[in-house]
């Protein structure tokens, strides 16, 4: 052989392509994406925890309140008089709805907190960064069998409507209960 046609290892080591090259760099661009997407994920992770932290205090709150009202009905000794206009401490059934002015939901989904402050509703205390009203509303009166003999006996039955309002975050949660008392 010639030296002319022998292949030659010098001449090799030095033609290079770039393959390498182009491996590397689709290798950080597969890492790079993998590393944003794991902090959009982690991010969108610790928004979602907030969310629900808040939630619950919210929840808690609006829990606290509706027992609040609840205790406000059990100590009563005599049958609260109903009204339907101006701050009531127990409305009439309906009465709430029609001060309301949207006719398509119900009284309780879209009203602020100054809306049931200035319709009577009974705040609870539970700090400056929450919010935990309630409204008591007259749902109806269940007279006893009539064999009973006894006029107006019977079951008064209310509905407590409790709203809990994380301040600042927006979140807020309503929660009702039936409650029912005899008062003869």
């Amino acid at each position: 052989m010639s030296e002319d046609t022998a292949p030659s290892c010098q001449t090799d080591r030095y033609h290079q392509h770039g393959a390498v090259l182009i491996a590397v760099l689709m290798i950080i661009v597969v890492v790079t994406i993998l590393g944003v997407t794991a902090i959009d994920t982690a991010s969108l992770e610790g928004k979602l925890a907030r969310n629900y932290q808040e939630r619950t205090l919210a929840f808690q709150a609006a829990e606290k309140a509706l027992r609040s009202g609840e205790q406000f009905l059990e100590g009563l000794t005599a049958e609260p008089v109903a009204c339907g206009s101006g701050s009531c401490s127990v409305w009439r059934r309906g009465a709430l709805q029609e001060l309301s002015g949207e006719p398509a939901k119900m009284w309780w989904e879209s009203q602020p907190a100054g809306w049931w402050i200035t319709r009577g509703g009974s705040s609870t205390s539970s700090g400056p960064e929450l919010t935990a009203i309630y409204i008591i509303e007259e749902r109806s009166f269940v007279q006893n069998n009539i064999q009973a003999n006894v006029i107006n006996s019977g079951m008064n039955y209310y509905t407590v409507t409790a709203m809990g309002v994380r301040n600042g975050s927006g979140a807020r949660v309503v929660l009702q209960s039936h409650y029912m008392k005899r008062f003869n």
